[in-house]
């Protein structure tokens, strides 16, 4: 039943590349008992006698995560350390077929000549896109390439090959379920966007030909959730209490002058009141009045009573870090206090974060990715554990970001090996390398190799065979013990042999003029060395 299923997982994988990948028809008993059916309603609204009439928008307000990441620059920076972390360390594709590997990267170059940019970029988008809005559409572009393609390509179901894929923006995408919660299409908003244009002719997808990547996605919903729309209205709340702070300071900064003329005895006259608004009007900051007894000039300041406002600003500013996910020493604020140990803690606890989208990342491209170009080219992207021979499945793997971490790791899998808890294959697995490796290109061979050889002859005497190396001194083999080693010495103790022979220098060539003089002369100078 299985391989009636997946009948491309059964064939023999030494085959060309350019087998075709069945696909069971959609009414047959086998597709019928894998197909996934859900029987729980889904929370949508817009529907009409069963049937929807119109496309489910986002929930949460993209807009104004948008321009919260362009104008506040907490936002702007948490997002930007997010991102940097994400690709910090690159990522591999790998397997356990080389030519799977090497078709996949094949299949890059072409969609990155196709698309105009290079894949990276591709997946720096993706990730922009999960950290801001936690959802991302992919559409698939499709063409022909066999005339370009050096082996032929067979994608299922008689479709074109992908040629690229881009990026629909998140904050205009609008999507089609069905009661069961079962997506059905993709609608693109542009009403806003594009004057004239209507809900009909705007662009639209088939299911099959978006890839959503969503975190953080509850079910029975369309669209993943936002880690950032919990902390807008703190960032809201901290810059009205800077901006209020902002204004306690302004005014503070420019004091107000109480002027009073006039006594209880000797009562103002109206144009008196009117002279001082006039003397205030033109008072300069950098002089002063001169008044008769009868006016009176007060300065109101705070007086030291002014409302100590830097608890409520620590306060939000808290609750704005812990919203993004951050310390505020990742932020650049560093007057928290906390020692080396406390950062370390907090540095690792977002690398956790981080490390939760690259799992997410990693596998959502091996499956709606990777596995259709594997398709395409006839490899078998399922992993068959019952039989025998390699698996074509490519991963895409993420490497270490925290290298501090990784190191430790590593140490630790040595020292198993070290007290022979693991073997060589487990601790090179540990170490994400190639289980199968040749012995005799280790280190440890490598130094027995030069070493010298013992071996006992039939005669009870014992050979040392030695590496070769130019006039070198014969080890002792054996004899009596503490006594004066006989075997040969160096040939020259004042100027001993080296990569070059016993000159003291490369041999350098010389003009066919001088050779036969320069030669006369080393011979000379060697007969004479040989006749001390």
């Amino acid at each position: 039943m299985l391989k009636e299923l997946v009948p491309f997982g059964f064939q023999n994988r030494k085959q060309s590349p350019s087998k075709t990948a069945q696909i069971v028809p959609a009414n047959s008993d086998v597709a019928r008992l894998f197909k996934v059916v859900a029987l729980a309603m889904g929370f949508s609204a817009g529907w009409t006698d069963g049937r929807r009439t119109t496309f489910e928008a986002p929930p949460y307000d993209f807009d104004r995560i948008v321009k919260a990441v362009d104008t506040d620059s907490f936002v702007k920076q948490a997002f930007l350390k997010y991102k940097e972390l994400l690709w910090k360390e690159g990522w591999d594709l790998v397997g356990e077929n080389d030519e799977s590997v090497d078709f996949v990267y094949e299949r890059i170059d072409y969609m990155e000549f196709a698309m105009g940019r290079p894949f990276q970029d591709l997946l720096s988008d993706i990730g922009d896109q999960l950290l801001k809005f936690g959802n991302c559409f992919v559409a698939k572009a499709r063409g022909d390439l066999d005339p370009y393609f050096p082996t032929s390509l067979n994608p299922p179901n008689g479709k074109e090959p992908i040629v690229g894929y881009y990026i629909i923006p998140a904050e205009t995408v609008e999507i089609l379920r069905n009661s069961h919660n079962k997506v059905l299409g993709y609608r693109q908003r542009i009403e806003n966007l594009v004057d004239g244009f209507s809900d009909r002719r705007a662009p639209r997808w088939k299911a099959e030909d978006v890839i959503h990547f969503a975190v953080d996605k509850k079910p029975g919903r369309a669209f993943g959730t936002p880690f950032v729309v919990s902390v807008l209205d703190d960032v809201v709340a901290l810059r009205q209490m800077e901006e209020d702070i902002q204004n306690l300071v302004h005014q503070e900064l420019f004091p107000l002058y109480k002027y009073k003329v006039g006594t209880p005895e000797h009562p103002a006259e109206p144009q008196e009141v009117e002279e001082a608004a006039a003397e205030l009007a033109n008072l300069r900051s950098d002089g002063g009045l001169v008044l008769p007894d009868r006016h009176d000039v007060e300065v109101i300041g705070s007086e030291g009573n002014s409302l100590d406002a830097g608890e409520y600003l620590r306060h939000f500013l808290s609750r704005v870090t812990t919203g993004l996910g951050l310390s505020a020493h990742h932020l650049g604020i560093m007057n928290e206090g906390g020692n080396r140990s406390v950062t370390d803690r907090l540095d690792i606890a977002l690398y956790d974060k981080v490390k939760n989208y690259q799992r997410y990342i990693a596998d959502m491209v091996r499956l709606t990715i990777l596995s259709e170009l594997l398709l395409e080219g006839g490899y078998d992207p399922i992993v068959h554990p019952m039989v025998a021979g390699e698996s074509d499945r490519v991963e895409f793997r993420f490497r270490e970001i925290d290298v501090d971490t990784q190191v430790k790791k590593e140490t630790h899998s040595l020292q198993k090996f070290a007290a022979q808890a693991i073997s060589l294959p487990e601790l090179r697995l540990e170490l994400n390398l190639d289980p199968e490796v040749e012995e005799n290109l280790l280190q440890q061979a490598i130094m027995a190799r030069l070493q010298p050889q013992q071996t006992k002859n039939d005669d009870g005497t014992t050979t040392v065979q030695v590496p070769e190396k130019p006039d070198a001194q014969t080890p002792s083999s054996g004899g009596r013990a503490n006594s004066r080693n006989t075997t040969r010495s160096v040939g020259n103790k004042t100027r001993p042999s080296n990569q070059h022979g016993r000159r003291s220098s490369p041999n350098i060539r010389h003009s066919e003029m001088d050779d036969n003089h320069l030669d006369e002369l080393v011979s000379l100078i060697d007969g004479e060395e040989d006749d001390f």
